[in-house]
């Protein structure tokens, strides 16, 4: 389990039926938490504390799997414009804010550049195989002997992690149909996306950039005049070209009354 504040437990979260209601915290997230999340597929009710009854089991109540999809779509869908944020010296699997040139300020791009996909890019890490954003150091094999650092190579080869600030135009495709695949991300200009120009030569515009995922229907990322916000508004589902969703089988009627000669 990664500590509170570290990986896919970095933020806490708190929920609640309307803005009105008592606030309830969410249970941090272990690694069976998500691999179970990731074989089943169960409707909320809203009441945190029901056990879920499905196939493959899955050990937890509702705030454990409501807690585990919030995590796998945040991780998946939070996106930034392209050159705010540049990868650490040090650790390239760490990103920093990218303060530009010591002689030039960083000028954020404009809303007519960020309409296009290449400008986006994914702002967090990448959720393992393992359910989780590292990879614990492995355990020596008994009567093996192997140099330094071999076997994390060979566990992080398994295992890939994403790159950092990954281009959203080089996420895999989304299947439509049998033989169509398309681009997870839909950009879209709404409003007046005319640019002016302010005093100062600063360029401004007041439409808005809007992608859309069609990974995790529900996931939107705004840019609007160098600021940019990601939400999601869904029934916390990902995508499935092919669902299988079961229903109760009907009510099984009483046999009819017998009819006397």
């Amino acid at each position: 389990m990664e500590p509170n504040g570290t990986g896919v437990n970095k933020y806490t979260y708190f929920v609640s039926h309307s803005s009105y209601g008592d606030w309830k915290k969410l249970p941090d997230l272990t690694p069976k938490d998500i691999k179970a999340s990731r074989e089943i597929k169960v409707m909320f009710t809203g009441d945190l504390e029901r056990t879920i009854f499905t196939n493959p089991f899955f050990v937890g109540k509702e705030k454990h799997y409501l807690r585990a999809q919030i995590a796998r779509i945040s991780f998946s869908t939070t996106l930034c414009p392209v050159g705010l944020f540049k990868l650490q010296e040090e650790n390239p699997r760490d990103i920093e804010e990218n303060a530009g040139e010591e002689d030039k300020e960083l000028v954020p791009p404009t809303t007519n550049e960020m309409a296009n996909p290449g400008m986006w890019v994914h702002h967090t890490t990448n959720i393992l195989i393992n359910s989780k954003t590292v990879h614990a150091e492995p355990e020596a094999e008994e009567g093996v002997e192997e140099e330094e650092g071999v076997a994390m190579k060979r566990l992080e080869a398994s295992d890939p992690y994403e790159p950092r600030l990954k281009s959203i135009v080089s996420d895999c495709k989304v299947n439509v149909s049998r033989n169509q695949k398309i681009s997870p991300w839909v950009v879209k200009q709404m409003g007046d996306c005319t640019e002016y120009k302010k005093s100062g030569g600063k360029t401004v515009s007041n439409g808005v950039i809007v992608v859309r995922s069609l990974q995790w229907p529900g996931s939107y990322n705004y840019y609007y005049q160098g600021r940019y916000l990601n939400i999601y508004v869904g029934n916390g589902h990902k995508y499935e070209e092919v669902n299988y969703f079961p229903i109760h089988p009907p009510s099984v009627n009483d046999d009819p009354e017998e009819y006397e000669i």
